[in-house]
């Protein structure tokens, strides 16, 4: 005859088996997380002008994310999707040159973005958008990864703000260390 544990020593055994479990998948589990800033190069912007916006992003230390256009297709690639509202559209989305990243027992290369690294994005304002602060919502997608692990996909949503000012109003330029490194119209 087969040993069954008393109902109460099941129970207990169950419990411990449980928190064992999820002990070990909270630790695993433990995905590295992107900080991103929204940063926009003017303070200030006209109707009917073209404006670079970008996307500002530090991973933590020992982290990287597949580029734009990662060389295995199967990976997951870094993505900034923008919805645009009415009155202004996207020209160009630029992400930085990708930096390669030699996995043991790969044959490649990975092409990742590490450390610290902007994404530019340029877009046009209507010459009917009208004086005020206009929203542009997008998402940032990515997959970390470390030397042996790749953590799930993670989204981060993120909106850049636009102040439409009247046509002649001055404006100054912000952040030009970060859009001098965008590699915009190249």
């Amino acid at each position: 005859m087969p040993f069954l544990p008393s109902d109460r020593a099941f129970r207990l055994l169950t419990c411990v088996l449980m928190l064992t479990a999820s002990v070990g998948v909270g630790a695993q589990g433990a995905r590295p997380k992107a900080e991103v800033r929204p940063v926009v190069e003017y303070d200030g912007v006209h109707a009917g002008v073209v404006v670079r916006v970008a996307l500002e992003v530090e991973l933590p230390d020992g982290v990287h994310v597949q580029s734009d256009k990662p060389r295995d297709p199967l990976l997951i690639p870094t993505i900034v999707a923008v919805d645009p509202p009415a009155g202004i559209t996207v020209r160009e989305i630029a992400y930085p040159e990708p930096v390669d990243f030699t996995l043991a027992g790969q044959k490649e290369p990975l092409a990742v973005f590490e450390r610290r690294f902007v994404i530019g994005v340029t877009l046009a304002t209507n010459r009917d958008v009208a004086p005020g602060e206009l929203a542009v919502p997008a998402r940032f997608r990515y997959q970390a990864c470390n030397a042996t692990t790749c953590f799930a996909p993670a989204r981060e949503d993120l909106r850049w703000t636009l102040r439409i000012v009247p046509a002649g109003a001055p404006v100054a330029p912000q952040h030009q260390a970060i859009f001098n490194r965008i590699r915009i119209g190249r």
